[in-house]
Protein backbone atom coordinates (compact mmCIF):
# COMPACT_ATOMS: atom_id res chain seq x y z
CA UNK A 1 0.00 0.00 0.00
CA UNK A 2 1.09 3.54 -0.84
CA UNK A 3 0.02 6.66 0.98
CA UNK A 4 0.20 9.48 -1.19
CA UNK A 5 0.33 12.98 0.45
CA UNK A 6 0.23 16.42 -1.10
CA UNK A 7 0.43 19.77 1.28
CA UNK A 8 -1.00 22.98 -0.61
CA UNK A 9 -1.20 26.70 0.19
CA UNK A 10 -2.81 28.87 -1.03
CA UNK A 11 -1.95 32.57 -3.14
CA UNK A 12 -4.57 34.25 -1.47
CA UNK A 13 -6.32 33.29 1.33
CA UNK A 14 -9.65 34.09 -0.49
CA UNK A 15 -9.36 30.97 -2.43
CA UNK A 16 -9.38 28.58 0.25
CA UNK A 17 -12.63 27.16 -0.38
CA UNK A 18 -12.36 26.86 -4.15
CA UNK A 19 -9.21 24.91 -3.94
CA UNK A 20 -10.40 22.65 -1.31
CA UNK A 21 -13.56 21.98 -3.72
CA UNK A 22 -10.98 21.53 -6.05
CA UNK A 23 -9.15 18.83 -4.39
CA UNK A 24 -12.00 16.80 -2.96
CA UNK A 25 -12.95 16.35 -7.23
CA UNK A 26 -10.31 13.44 -6.42
CA UNK A 27 -12.61 11.21 -4.37
CA UNK A 28 -14.08 9.96 -6.82
CA UNK A 29 -11.00 8.82 -8.50
CA UNK A 30 -11.78 4.59 -8.77
CA UNK A 31 -7.81 3.86 -7.94
CA UNK A 32 -7.19 5.53 -4.74
CA UNK A 33 -8.86 2.98 -1.53
CA UNK A 34 -9.65 5.96 0.26
CA UNK A 35 -8.76 9.47 -0.04
CA UNK A 36 -9.22 12.70 2.44
CA UNK A 37 -8.66 16.65 2.20
CA UNK A 38 -7.87 18.42 5.85
CA UNK A 39 -7.62 22.06 6.29
CA UNK A 40 -4.59 22.50 8.25
CA UNK A 41 -5.46 24.27 12.03
CA UNK A 42 -1.97 25.86 11.90
CA UNK A 43 -1.39 25.01 15.68
CA UNK A 44 2.25 25.15 15.11
CA UNK A 45 4.18 27.72 16.64
CA UNK A 46 7.56 27.15 14.99
CA UNK A 47 8.17 29.87 12.06
CA UNK A 48 8.08 28.53 8.56
CA UNK A 49 6.09 27.96 5.75
CA UNK A 50 2.36 25.96 6.76
CA UNK A 51 0.44 24.45 4.19
CA UNK A 52 -3.04 25.32 3.93
CA UNK A 53 -4.43 21.71 2.92
CA UNK A 54 -3.20 18.21 2.99
CA UNK A 55 -4.64 15.49 0.86
CA UNK A 56 -3.80 11.73 1.59
CA UNK A 57 -4.85 8.77 -0.36
CA UNK A 58 -4.11 5.20 -0.22
CA UNK A 59 -3.36 3.47 -3.34
CA UNK A 60 -2.70 -0.22 -3.54
CA UNK A 61 0.80 -0.33 -5.58
CA UNK A 62 2.87 1.75 -7.63
CA UNK A 63 0.93 1.24 -11.07
CA UNK A 64 -2.22 1.95 -9.61
CA UNK A 65 -0.92 5.57 -8.59
CA UNK A 66 0.76 5.84 -11.59
CA UNK A 67 -3.63 5.03 -12.85
CA UNK A 68 -4.62 7.72 -10.35
CA UNK A 69 -2.08 10.19 -11.57
CA UNK A 70 -3.55 9.50 -15.47
CA UNK A 71 -6.65 9.54 -14.62
CA UNK A 72 -9.13 12.56 -15.81
CA UNK A 73 -10.29 13.64 -12.17
CA UNK A 74 -6.37 14.17 -11.23
CA UNK A 75 -6.38 16.47 -14.54
CA UNK A 76 -9.26 18.41 -13.95
CA UNK A 77 -8.08 18.73 -9.68
CA UNK A 78 -5.02 20.15 -11.08
CA UNK A 79 -6.80 22.84 -13.70
CA UNK A 80 -8.54 23.81 -10.92
CA UNK A 81 -5.94 23.98 -8.03
CA UNK A 82 -2.85 25.00 -9.93
CA UNK A 83 -3.67 28.56 -10.63
CA UNK A 84 -4.42 29.36 -6.95
CA UNK A 85 -1.97 27.55 -5.12
CA UNK A 86 1.55 28.72 -3.74
CA UNK A 87 2.91 25.52 -2.81
CA UNK A 88 2.59 21.73 -3.75
CA UNK A 89 4.66 19.24 -1.76
CA UNK A 90 4.13 15.55 -2.47
CA UNK A 91 5.40 12.56 -0.97
CA UNK A 92 4.75 8.80 -1.38
CA UNK A 93 5.22 6.51 1.39
CA UNK A 94 4.85 2.48 1.43
CA UNK A 95 2.71 1.41 4.16
CA UNK A 96 3.33 -2.53 4.05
Amino acid sequence: MIRHIAFFSAIDPNDLDTIEAGLWVLKDNPHAESFAVHRNLNLDEIPGPHPDFVVMADIKDEEALAAYKAHPLYAESIRLVRPLRDIRVAADLRLD
